[in-house]
């Protein structure tokens, strides 16, 4: 036999050898399935496993951008106690924020955790939820290092 043909050949029987992938698998986790007398590795991840690792992904990314916010909104506040307040809204009767400012920025930050919480199940939004948390923080942290640096001039 020439070249080619021992290697067509020996692409056939790889070919004959393994199993057909199914509707909905992918490569990845592999398992061993024994048909007669030899052996093949079949791939055994589906579709809804990758989906449920990605849902995983998507909980701990909203997890974590739970605790920025809550970090950004304690940041701003420490930054901000007991100095002078320019949004009245925050502001105490002296002009100083204090307990009234901490007690509203509280106020925001669990009304934003709480619609979090009540549709913590529904996993499809947790994207947008970790999107607002992110956005939240952001703005909160970047009030704190303002904070810092017009307290130190």
């Amino acid at each position: 036999m020439s070249r080619p043909c021992l290697c067509l050949l020996a692409a056939s029987m790889t070919l004959l050898g393994q199993s057909v992938i199914t509707p909905g698998e992918l490569s990845g986790q592999l398992s061993f399935e024994t048909s007669g007398s030899t052996s093949n590795i079949v791939p055994k991840t589906n579709i809804a496993s990758v989906e449920d690792r990605h849902e995983k992904h998507v909980r701990i990314i909203w997890i974590a951008s739970i605790f920025a916010m809550t970090g950004g909104t304690a940041a701003d506040a420490a930054t901000s106690w007991h100095r002078r307040e320019s949004n009245s809204l925050l502001a105490s009767s002296n002009g100083m924020f204090g307990g009234k400012g901490l007690a509203i920025k509280g106020g925001i930050a669990a009304g934003m955790l709480a619609p979090q919480l009540i549709f913590r199940k529904h996993h499809d939004w947790h994207t947008a939820f970790s999107v607002g948390n992110f956005a939240e923080a952001g703005i909160y942290t970047g009030t704190s290092i303002h904070n810092v640096n017009t307290s130190s001039r």
